[in-house]
């Protein structure tokens, strides 16, 4: 059944239910970014893959929203159906508000699934809605009613997270969520932010492919924790665990009745991560705070013992992408492989080692053309074959139990024009301006973002996302509060942080270029004006100096390079064998 044939049936749900707009969030009731399979009701209905989009349907029209990261892809993934594609965040574009206001003038009904609505967007349509005097209707999940075969909830068990890689036990973490409510003089905090769980109770699962971890809810107040949870994804391991550190385990449907409970009481919660639906059971006897949950800025600021974990897993993902980069560089029949086989090989590399669990998303390997897609991901059968000429992008990372990689190397497969140098080597050199940037104490990533364009901007090219995004411990590779980007950023940039650093040059139907590492956040001096901060790289992969045009670089950016190549060449070589590390020796050489 195609997408045309699936919006039929969804227009026959809402006439029957006299809904005259209907809105399709790309979430679940925990809003993770990387859904279950049984809640991308989006790639089912329309046909579109990308993570972050919003679709509105009415009897006459159908919209999806997306993000700049996703415009291409869209556009094929789309093609063929009544979908128009809409620019999320673009200037002229409209959004879903300015479309609902026009398309239901002489309407009565808005509605959407407030299980998968978060409260903050649910604000948003009601301001709307009241204005027009239209009704809401929350209650429907119309998508259920016509995806027969929707999969179902992941059945996986919880596991414990020893505290030699968490570095805290979770009664210890739990004392500190306490002592900030006291701080605020809040009663109680409801998480539904499902790595905020796992790390403050360090549990893991694998109920969501990439991110390690298990459906729940979670309250914590001052005398007890708890954690809401399906009683089949918890073993006896876990039993004792939870109660080693004085957490209470009730089944996953009471968070509604656990809630209805409180009463009079002030309470902490995140609108952005809680569902409409059991917002509703909190607001109507209590004093909600809203903000984010105090597990996201204590989990954004690693421990030593999670930093040292860190450092130790990327050193071994760096032995094995240096291992893939030169089995790509030296094959003899390179055209025999495509996107999906070199992915899968490099998979084989990092299975090598004892602690690695699964890829910590779907790994991007995009040559020429399809790298231009941000988030391209090749199937078996669409990949694209490669060749002795252009660039091959490859964004990927691992889960290992002591830490989350990401890392992007653009790879020269052969000839390259000088458009592509030229490009490769501006994205470089604001990648190095970033990584060497000292700033003052209360700077966020907005004011950061623009060092790293700054070389791109100055040649009129400009990448549609942000530049770099905070990583989980053995958790989401996506994580805040922190990113760095053009879009509004309220958490500054903290010692202990883990952030990407990932600049880029996207050319629609010619070739894509991205050069990622990763940064932790340090303190580097004081003075009368206040604390300053930097940054260190703690990823180390060789960056393609056959891509460099050398005469676009300064010294200080020669120098910059030289000295990561130096670190990676001294972190990796004794992990190698003879050819491999001779080879690593020849790309770290001094340009």
């Amino acid at each position: 059944m195609d997408a045309n044939a699936k919006l039929g049936l969804l227009r026959n749900q809402m006439a029957e239910h006299r809904i005259d707009g209907y809105i399709v969030s790309n979430s679940d009731p925990h809003f993770n970014e990387y859904l279950p399979d049984r809640y991308r009701q989006i790639k089912w209905l329309t046909g579109f893959s990308g993570s972050n989009a919003l679709v509105y349907v009415t009897l006459y029209n159908a919209y999806l929203w997306t993000d700049g990261r996703y415009f291409v892809q869209a556009k094929k993934e789309l093609d063929g159906s009544e979908f128009v594609m809409m620019k999320m965040g673009y200037p002229n574009e409209p959004d879903i508000y300015e479309v609902i206001k026009k398309s239901l003038v002489n309407a009565k009904t808005l509605g959407f699934d407030g299980s998968i609505m978060s409260q903050a967007e649910f604000e948003k349509f009601k301001k709307i809605a009241d204005k027009m005097e239209l009704k809401i209707s929350d209650e429907y999940d119309l998508i259920g009613k016509i995806w027969k075969d929707r999969p179902q909830i992941a059945k996986g068990e919880a596991f414990k997270l020893d505290t030699k890689y968490a570095g805290k036990t979770a009664a210890e973490k739990i004392d500190d969520i306490r002592k900030e409510m006291r701080k605020k003089e809040i009663y109680a905090t409801v998480i539904s932010s499902l790595d905020d769980i796992a790390w403050t109770f360090n549990i893991r699962g694998s109920d969501i492919a990439n991110n390690p971890v298990v459906t729940s809810y979670a309250i914590i107040d001052q005398n007890h924790a708890e954690l809401f949870i399906d009683e089949n994804k918890v073993s006896l391991n876990i039993l004792d665990h939870l109660n080693d550190n004085k957490i209470d385990r009730l089944k996953y449907d009471d968070i509604f009745a656990r809630a209805n409970n409180i009463v009079g009481k002030k309470v902490l919660v995140d609108k952005k991560t809680t569902s409409s639906t059991l917002y509703k059971y909190l607001e109507k006897n209590n004093e909600i705070i809203d903000d984010k949950n105090i597990s996201t800025y204590l989990k954004s600021i690693k421990n030593d013992i999670e930093i040292e974990n860190e450092k130790n897993a990327y050193i071994k993902d760096g032995v094995a992408l240096v291992k893939f980069i030169y089995w790509l560089k030296h094959h003899e029949n390179i055209e025999e492989e495509t996107e999906y086989t070199i992915s899968e090989k490099l998979l084989e590399y990092r299975k090598e080692n004892d602690l690695f669990k699964e890829p910590s998303f779907n790994t991007i390997a995009a040559y020429k053309e399809n790298a231009a897609m941000m988030h391209y991901s090749a199937t078996e059968e669409s990949a694209k074959s490669l060749e002795n000429e252009g660039f091959l992008l490859v964004d990927s990372g691992a889960q290992y139990l002591d830490g989350t990689t990401d890392i992007t190397r653009t790879i020269a497969m052969g000839p390259l024009t000088e458009e592509m140098k030229k490009d490769f080597t501006l994205t470089l050199i604001g990648h190095l301006d970033l990584v060497d940037t000292i700033f003052l104490a209360g700077t966020t990533g907005r004011e950061l973002d623009a060092i790293c364009r700054r070389p791109l901007w100055r040649n009129f090219s400009d990448y549609k996302c942000g530049t770099g995004h905070g990583i989980g411990f053995y958790l989401n590779v996506h994580e805040g509060p922190q990113s760095i980007s053009k879009g509004k950023v309220e958490a500054s940039i903290l010692p202990g942080m883990i952030t990407s650093n990932e600049p880029g040059v996207y050319k629609e139907g010619k070739y894509g270029i991205r050069t990622e590492n990763i940064m932790l956040t340090k303190e580097v001096g004081k003075s009368d004006d206040g604390k300053f901060y930097g940054f260190e790289f703690i990823s180390f992969v060789p960056i393609d100096i056959d891509a460099i045009d050398i005469s676009l670089m300064d010294e200080y950016h020669k120098n910059l390079l030289n000295e990561y190549h130096e670190k990676t060449y001294q972190k990796l070589q004794a992990f190698l064998e003879p050819e491999v590390r001779n080879w690593l020796r020849e790309v770290t050489r001094p340009i």
